[in-house]
């Protein structure tokens, strides 16, 4: 009986370690990406990761009726399969701005990596109704106070015909 009660403390001992070495949570620091950057001004920096990709650069920039987005330096967590295809999609409130409507999966991965959201300009002019002309965009879709809780970006990879969806949290790193 007594071996029972130590075989047993063992294994939920090893289990309990298993399941939190299991926390695949990385720190993930902002990187600065100059070389796709329009300025060095910024109302909030971020970065985002999942549990198999992250990405190290976020910047949004609201000054009045100007605008900047930059998001880049997508990478892996871990090694995958060299014929895993990716797809990357950016929404707000849920719009999908920017990726593939239809879902296909078709990035190799170093195209992946150097996948750039990037927009900048000022908000257009309104219409009679007081309605902005033009097409959706990030910047018609947020404003500085909804940006954090409205962006979303997911990743699809597939591996033959076996496909992963997995939505990235953001995490704001600092605040202008």
């Amino acid at each position: 009986m007594k071996k029972i009660k130590i075989i047993y403390i063992v294994i939920i001992l090893l289990v309990s370690l298993t399941g939190c070495a299991y926390n695949n949570e990385m720190k993930i620091s902002y990187k600065d990406d100059a070389e796709n950057e329009f300025s060095s001004n910024y109302t909030y920096k971020f970065v985002g990761q999942s549990e198999h990709f992250y990405f190290e650069t976020g910047k949004v920039y609201y000054n009045g009726n100007e605008r900047e987005l930059l998001i880049s330096n997508f990478n892996l967590k871990e090694k995958m399969d060299s014929d895993t295809k990716y797809l990357i999609n950016l929404y707000f409130n849920d719009i999908l701005l920017d990726g593939n409507i239809n879902g296909k999966a078709n990035l190799d991965e170093n195209n992946y990596k150097k996948t750039l959201f990037g927009e900048h300009g000022y908000l257009g002019e309104k219409d009679k109704n007081g309605n902005i002309i033009g097409e959706s965009d990030s910047f018609l879709e947020t404003t500085k106070d909804t940006f954090k809780s409205s962006i979303k970006l997911e990743i699809i990879y597939c591996l033959k015909n076996e496909c992963n969806t997995e939505e990235m949290k953001i995490k704001i790193m600092e605040e202008k």
